[in-house]
């Protein structure tokens, strides 16, 4: 497509008809009420008409609950739903959706913006690209300024004054120019680690069937971290058609000492995942390529960005790919709460959302208006007090500028040779991640189960360290279990029940107890608070005495409390700093085979 003299690649402008458009050369084009979408040759456009309604995708779809679906059947489906938002939740994908139903018209995108996505809301133009938006208004007597330096890239900045990214988790209302969120719309619920594998098991079961009907190449960003590792095993059933990439960074010298480690370690990880799984790995030498001369200059004027330009060479020049499935592994952040624990972990407030803040420069925190900056993109992207609705904003800000600015730039850079795909891609399924514990999601459980169960020899290859994990207790899958901030990291021979939000119990695991069996119990406080329990057995009989005794130590004092379960049945209290550990052992001097006995060994651990 060509907009006055700068020619683009899958690229798309969508504008009302009031705007002069004689600009636009070399391009498709579709008329909707009184706007009208201009596409390129190599851009992918979905079309269902119905009598006065019909719906457009650019991109690619695919429906998470049935991977038979094409992008022209989902889009049929969503055509014709009364409740578009609500199926959006499950529609996987690179994509813009435009609605015009019932003489509205909307815009939505995938959930995290994957298909780049600009806007100029006064000016009623949506484009691809940023330059695009520039050179129309432009052409229609607008004068365009650039962006503070300081402020590119960050929050919902472009290059350009009053064009921005068009934030994932909104649709834009266009007969009456306002958008609306609808993203988080319900309050979230936590979950088990169990109950979440088992709902996600179904749709990550139809997106492999998915991907094994792609006809075209399919490659793996391949790095030493639990993203990419997680994304490896799904793949499982597809690695022998799968190329998995890792790349040799251009110029080690520029590097500190601590990111030569770290991608030391990233080196290591990865041949030793070739090695032992003999995957088709290839590892690309950035230094052997970069863009030169003409080209170069051109993709400086037309990206936001300038991530690699020694990808776009490799990837355009030397392996010459034409849309191409990059399964990537970026958006897997939003589970992991990589954020510091002594901030408040429910912030609500304006202030407390403010310093979860992330991906802005020390510059830009420094100018005199940034709480001005600030406000004024809380207004823009309709986040509120209270915006994520049980969510941790500082998932809600990764998703909506980190993911919906600058990873939407950097995916821009390889269109139209690669397609980016990513599992979790669906925002279903970034609830089911956002599902767990804090702590479960900073222990990457789920991650680890998930990997468990779709390749567990992948477990054994340390993560982010040179190392092999040959213990495989030691990785927590099956014992560790988390509670209201307790992260319980062994609980041998027992039963652990959870009675209500604040009481767990233990028990036996087994009728047949007695001094053969250890029966012990292990937790942290993994909060940054003093956590007050109490311990309570439910065996209170004055003639059962000395059948039965419970130590208690705190690990780091190695001071051991040892009392008849009878006596515990008065209580004990025992107080918890930060990050301090305690055991509870349970010891039976005679064995005994009836139900009576292990309901005997009973204790309740209640948080005050």
């Amino acid at each position: 497509m060509l907009v006055k003299d700068i020619e683009t690649r899958h690229s798309y402008i969508f504008m009302h008809q009031s705007m002069q458009s004689d600009c636009i050369n070399d391009s498709h084009s579709i008329n909707m009420n009184d706007w009208t979408l201009f596409y390129s040759e190599d851009l992918d456009v979905t079309v269902h008409e119905k009598g006065a309604n019909s719906i457009v995708v650019l991109g690619y779809m695919l429906d998470i609950r049935d991977g038979d679906l094409t992008t022209e059947k989902i889009a049929k489906k969503l055509g014709q739903t009364n409740n578009i938002d609500n199926e959006l939740n499950y529609i996987n994908g690179r994509y813009v959706v435009i609605l015009n139903k019932n003489n509205g018209l909307y815009v939505y995108t995938d959930a995290s913006a994957l298909m780049p996505i600009n806007y100029s809301q006064t000016d009623k133009v949506i484009s691809s690209h940023d330059i695009l938006i520039k050179e129309i208004l432009e052409h229609n007597g607008k004068t365009i300024n650039p962006v503070q330096e300081e402020l590119l890239g960050s929050f919902d900045f472009t290059r350009y004054q009053e064009i921005f990214k068009f934030n994932p988790s909104l649709k834009l209302n266009l007969k009456d120019n306002t958008f609306e969120r609808y993203y988080p719309i319900t309050e979230i619920k936590r979950k088990s680690i169990e109950d979440i594998l088992k709902e996600l098991d179904l749709y990550f079961g139809e997106m492999i069937k998915w991907l094994k009907k792609w006809d075209n190449d399919i490659i793996l960003t391949l790095t030493g971290g639990y993203d990419s590792r997680v994304s490896m095993a799904l793949t499982n059933e597809l690695s022998g058609r799968i190329e998995y990439v890792t790349y040799l960074h251009p110029n080690l010298k520029r590097l500190s000492e601590v990111a030569k480690k770290i991608y030391e370690v990233d080196i290591f990880i990865t041949e030793a995942l070739e090695k032992n799984f003999r995957i088709n790995r290839t590892q690309v030498n950035l230094a052997d390529y970069n863009l030169k001369g003409e080209e170069r200059e051109y993709y400086k004027n037309i990206l936001q960005t300038a991530h690699s330009f020694p990808l776009i060479d490799y990837f355009k020049n030397e392996r010459k790919f034409k849309k191409a499935l990059h399964i990537k592994s970026t958006v897997f952040g939003m589970g992991k709460s990589d954020f510091p624990l002594n901030k408040n972990h429910n912030p609500e407030t304006y202030k407390e959302m403010g310093e979860f803040i992330h991906g802005v420069s020390n510059d830009a925190l420094k100018l005199s208006n940034y709480s001005d900056i600030l406000t004024d993109y809380y207004k823009r992207n309709l986040q509120s007090e209270n915006v994520g609705k049980g969510r941790h904003f500082f998932e809600i800000f990764h998703l909506e500028s980190r993911m919906g600015n600058w990873h939407s730039n950097v995916t821009q850079e390889t269109d139209p040779e690669l397609l980016e795909f990513i599992f979790v891609n669906a925002r279903r399924i970034l609830d089911l991640l956002q599902s767990p514990s804090i702590q479960e999601r900073r222990d990457k459980v789920l991650y680890k189960n998930i990997i468990n169960k779709y390749w567990p020899a992948l477990l054994f290859v340390g993560f982010n360290e040179k190392a092999f994990n040959l213990d495989y207790d030691k990785l927590g899958i099956d014992t560790t279990k988390y509670f209201n901030g307790l992260k319980i990291y062994e609980h041998t021979n027992l039963l652990i029940t959870e009675m209500n939000e604040n009481t767990v119990e233990i028990k036996p695991d087994k009728e047949e107890v007695g001094p053969e069996f250890q029966y012990i119990f292990k937790t942290k406080n993994k909060t940054n608070d003093s956590q007050k329990l109490t311990l309570k057995s439910l065996f209170n009989k004055e003639n059962a005495r000395q059948y039965i005794n419970v130590s208690i130590m705190k690990l780091n004092e190695k001071s051991l409390i040892s009392m008849d379960i009878v006596d515990l049945f008065k209580g004990y209290d025992i107080t918890l700093e930060p990050f301090e550990e305690f055991m509870i052992e349970i010891n039976y001097n005679h064995r005994f085979d009836k139900s009576s006995w292990q309901q005997a060994g009973r204790i309740e651990i209640s948080i005050l």
